[in-house]
């Protein structure tokens, strides 16, 4: 019997309690033995249900003892690891640079900001990482130098522990799965060889994966996919349900170009792969390219990312300030806010020129037909018609005139995104009586309780703080 082996944390969030429990069943289907691994005893920041009496003075219910009885019941085994006894100091020399980087682009995405301050806070959450990584490391070390099994499940790949494991299960030889949250369809989990935000190695496999996909396939497959993203609701786009659709405000029949600002913190960390560009900021390069299209009459559109209102005040602030600086330069150029209703598809539909720093939304207007430029690493450069600028010297008139795309190689992209992902046995309503994506206020404050650091509630309530302050802002 094949034995398979899942690395966990149960202090994970609830939408990975279902992809690991419909994982295990998947498994367990093909007839292999499944143990999960419990590394949660080096989870830094916990992001468990809150205790089962806070939940139920609030008037709901946490059950925390839901998910080992799926597992026990499923036929799988739960292994709480704990470190051995002959931890060492660091990693392997060759695993040291992954972890180190895996650690840089947690406390990045933690901390909501450009980059690290070099501050107490910084500073001791970054040894904390450290610890939890090391343990993991070598807690599976010893484990799988003894009795490897014949595969294992690892959550992701990107974080330091996730990063761990997958290192210690490479040096043995033993083959990896990797598995997260589903991207391209709704209540689905991906399951796949390569790490969702490994750029080079993703890219790599689309056209073995999608060989066997007639072009009529991949075209129904990128539609679907398509077409989850635009759904105001049940979709895979959380900010689609935010937009209004309806006609846009239109002063000519002058061509447009419509700019897309992205959200991009946590990709600084993920490696030499995606810093290839020399710009300074996202707003350079779009400057660059205003300038050159204006003197074209082309009109102009900003449309900022509505994610940005979650971010920290600093990083806000400082975002707000760039873009009041561009608009500063070019006194025709429309901008449309974090907060706007206006629908992003639209803005698509009426764009003669797409022009984004790294957000998906390029891929989509380029599976509709659009001219692509894209100004930094993204996901599908190396396979979409697009073209990429990544320094000031490529930004010419020659290069900014449009072309007619080939919306197939995009719709490749989709198309090998929907082909990996499984449909979730589990929902949420299998772990609580509330919807983690969606909380009553009153459990959103539950957090509060669960079991973590002082120093990680205070940081809760400063971004709660911030984002508050952030819904404040009003259109110039």
């Amino acid at each position: 019997m094949t034995k398979v082996c899942v690395v966990h944390y149960i202090g994970a969030t609830e939408k990975s309690r279902s992809v690991v429990a419909s994982l295990i069943a998947d498994q367990r289907d093909t007839g292999a033995s499944v143990e999960v691994l419990d590394i949660g005893r080096w989870t830094t920041i916990s992001q468990d249900l809150p205790p089962t009496w806070v939940a139920r003075m609030l008037g709901h219910q946490a059950k925390h003892q839901a998910f080992g009885d799926v597992v026990r019941s499923l036929g799988a085994t739960i292994v709480e690891l704990s470190a051995p006894s002959d931890s060492r100091a660091q990693v392997r020399d060759k695993h040291r640079s992954d972890v180190d980087t895996a650690i840089e682009s947690e406390l990045l995405t933690y901390f909501r900001v450009h980059e690290l301050p070099n501050t107490r806070a910084v500073t001791s959450l970054r040894s904390e990482l450290h610890r939890g990584a090391l343990a993991t490391y070598w807690a599976l070390d010893a484990l799988w130098s003894a009795a490897p099994p014949d595969a294992v499940f690892i959550p992701n790949g990107r974080t330091s522990r996730q990063k761990a494991a997958r290192r210690v299960a490479e040096h043995y030889g033993i083959p990896v799965t990797l598995y997260e949250n589903g991207r391209a369809r709704p209540n689905s989990y991906y399951a796949g060889s390569t790490q969702p935000h490994d750029r080079l190695a993703s890219q790599a496999e689309i056209d073995p994966l999608t060989k066997r996909l007639s072009r009529k396939d991949i075209e129904v497959l990128a539609k679907e996919w398509l077409s989850l993203r635009m759904a105001p609701t049940g979709g895979t786009n959380n900010f689609s349900g935010l937009w209004q659709a309806g006609p846009l405000e239109t002063s000519s029949d002058r061509k447009t170009a419509v700019f897309f600002a992205s959200s991009f913190d946590e990709f600084l960390a993920f490696g030499p792969m995606w810093t290839i560009d020399s710009w300074a900021h996202q707003f350079e390069a779009f400057d660059l390219m205003m300038s050159i299209l204006e003197k074209s009459g082309v009109d102009l559109i900003l449309r900022l990312h509505p994610n940005l209102g979650s971010k920290s005040r600093r990083y806000f602030l400082r975002e707000i300030r760039d873009v009041k600086t561009l608009a500063a330069n070019h006194p025709t150029l429309k901008v449309y806010w974090h907060n706007d209703s206006v629908n992003s598809y639209d803005l698509i539909t009426r764009a003669d020129y797409v022009i984004v720093e790294r957000s998906t939304i390029g891929v989509e207007a380029s599976m509709l037909g659009k001219p692509v430029w894209v100004t930094q690493a993204s996901q599908w450069d190396l396979i979409a018609d697009i073209r990429q600028v990544l320094e000031p010297s490529g930004v010419t008139a020659e290069l900014m005139k449009p072309w007619s795309p080939d919306p197939h190689p995009a719709q490749k992209f989709a198309a090998y995104w929907m082909i990996q992902e499984r449909p979730l046995r589990y929902s949420w309503e299998s772990w609580s009586s509330w919807n983690p994506d969606r909380p009553p206020l009153r459990m959103k404050a539950a957090v509060l309780a669960v079991r973590n650091p002082w120093r990680h509630k205070l940081q809760l309530l400063a971004l709660e703080w911030a984002k508050w302050r952030n819904s404040t802002f009003t259109t110039p």
